[in-house]
């Protein structure tokens, strides 16, 4: 039972993290399906920079620096030169991608696993406690959670956020500066994809090999959409992902009487089905206020 959740906590803050990245972008008015390329790139980072200099905060440090200015690059076409941001996203998340792998093979010349010695810090490592081998970031991340949410429902900076991706022009009106509240968005959202692709490198196996994130930023998006674009809310369907995964390794495990190859599929299958079943929801409730309003009428 308690391996069980370990693992599934281990495997849903990256996704968490992702998410929460989403979602500031999602308030901003920005669908962000660049989330994939910016944790790809934070785990290659990190992982490069610790076996570089032998420190893990500076991984860390550089690694956000980094994802810090491709959100940057990623704002300026989106917001100053007006690109879809969905075709910016998978542009974004291509390039990230395949940079992290031109990256290592000229660095470290193999397209292989690159392993650091030393990873993110387990407080509880050696310890009675029941889950020892929680990295720090799997231990903060419930914090960052509460910051987000925060953040983004009960502050002036989040009222400002959403009234730009809701109602733009009239958050113009009031004075609010569209092109900078968006940047601060995507930059903190580069920060936390960042973390979650150190978490996802350096918080277990302390390696990198390509195509590693195998495809939890869009997992992490699609939690963004079941979560609808609240923190809390994103939180908790990355914790549903992060299981379901760990159920799938667990059935490996046990060698359940399935072909292997339905096993694997298992997350991503449970993925479609909650975003499906969210886009029904989404859709019986945006009938029934508008037939709410004929009435009113």
């Amino acid at each position: 039972m308690w391996q069980f959740l370990e693992t599934s906590l281990q495997d849903a803050t990256p996704i968490a993290l992702a998410a929460l990245a989403g979602t500031f972008a999602a308030r901003a008015g920005i669908f962000h399906l660049g989330l994939e390329g910016l944790m790809i790139v934070g785990a290659f980072t990190s992982v490069a920079v610790t076996i570089g200099t032998g420190n893990v905060v500076t991984g860390l440090a550089v690694a956000s620096l980094v994802c810090v200015l491709f959100s940057i690059l990623f704002w300026a076409i989106t917001v100053k030169l007006k690109a879809d941001p969905i075709i910016a996203g998978l542009a974004l998340t291509t390039f990230g991608l395949g940079a992290s792998t031109f990256a290592q093979e000229t660095i470290f010349s193999t397209r292989g696993t690159i392993t650091a010695e030393d990873g993110l810090w387990q407080p509880f490592a050696g310890s009675d406690f029941v889950m020892p081998s929680l990295s720090i970031i799997v231990l903060i991340t419930p914090l960052i959670v509460i910051a987000s949410w925060i953040a983004l429902r009960r502050s002036q900076y989040g009222l400002s956020i959403s009234a730009i991706g809701e109602f733009p022009y009239a958050a113009r009106s009031a004075g609010i500066n569209i092109d900078r509240t968006r940047l601060t968005a995507l930059m903190i959202g580069g920060v936390l994809c960042a973390l979650a692709g150190a978490q996802l490198a350096l918080g277990g196996l302390t390696s990198f090999s390509s195509d590693m994130t195998a495809g939890r930023g869009f997992i992490a998006f699609s939690a963004v959409v079941l979560g609808g674009t609240h923190p809390l809310g994103a939180a908790a369907a990355s914790v549903f992902f992060g299981a379901a995964n760990t159920l799938g390794i667990q059935a490996q495990l046990a060698k359940w009487p399935v072909p292997l190859e339905l096993v694997l599929m298992l997350p991503y299958i449970l993925t479609i089905v909650a975003v499906a079943l969210t886009g029904v929801m989404l859709r019986k409730g945006a009938a029934a206020q508008s037939a709410f309003g004929e009435l009113r009428r």
